[in-house]
């Protein structure tokens, strides 16, 4: 039976790629997903060696990879691509999985897209994340927001996959619903 990933990255420009990286070099399963099916096997090809990844070119197979309650942190470009992104993952989900918006969101979308997951049980928090290409490779600072339940859950891997400044990790929980992407 094969092992389940950690966590999954949905999105693998370079923001996505490099957190997935980062993840996997962090000892992570990570389960990848582009709907573009070329970048999932470049990235595969080129860093393959850093560590466990699942690629997957089925969004069902990408969901399935995953322990639960499932992990998902997505990668695309703010507005529009986000809703869109959820609309087609909500299907394949189940109650207490996390959706991560890990993008440039405006936070009044993440408040509309926290309300409108949690009304069908899955949480969903916004993150920003700072540091760029290098960072998000090497160790960005992240500011997750949503429900502290959900931030338990996910704690321990994005903690582990910030920058450390004196063995500190550059993330700390920043509040509820939208507060992540509000400080961002």
């Amino acid at each position: 039976m094969k092992q389940l990933c950690d966590l999954g990255v949905l999105g693998l420009a370079v923001m996505g790629a490099n957190l997935a990286r980062n993840a996997a070099r962090k000892g992570f399963g990570v389960a990848l997903y582009n709907r573009h099916g070329g970048r999932t096997d470049d990235l595969v090809r080129e860093f393959g060696h850093e560590g466990r990844f699942a690629p997957e070119k089925e969004l069902k197979g990408f969901v399935a990879t995953l322990a639960k309650p499932r992990v998902i942190i997505i990668m695309v470009k703010a507005g529009k691509p986000v809703d869109d992104v959820i609309d087609e993952l909500v299907p394949h989900l189940e109650a207490d999985d996390i959706v991560i918006d890990g993008g440039n969101s405006l936070f009044t979308d993440t408040d509309r897209r926290f309300a409108s997951l949690k009304q069908k049980k899955i949480r969903f928090i916004g993150m920003g994340v700072s540091g760029g290409e290098e960072g998000a490779l090497e160790g960005p600072s992240m500011m997750p927001g949503g429900e502290r339940e959900a931030y338990a859950r996910i704690e321990p891997m994005v903690t582990r996959m910030a920058a450390q400044v004196d063995g500190t990790p550059c993330c700390t929980y920043i509040g509820p619903s939208g507060a992540g992407h509000y400080v961002a």
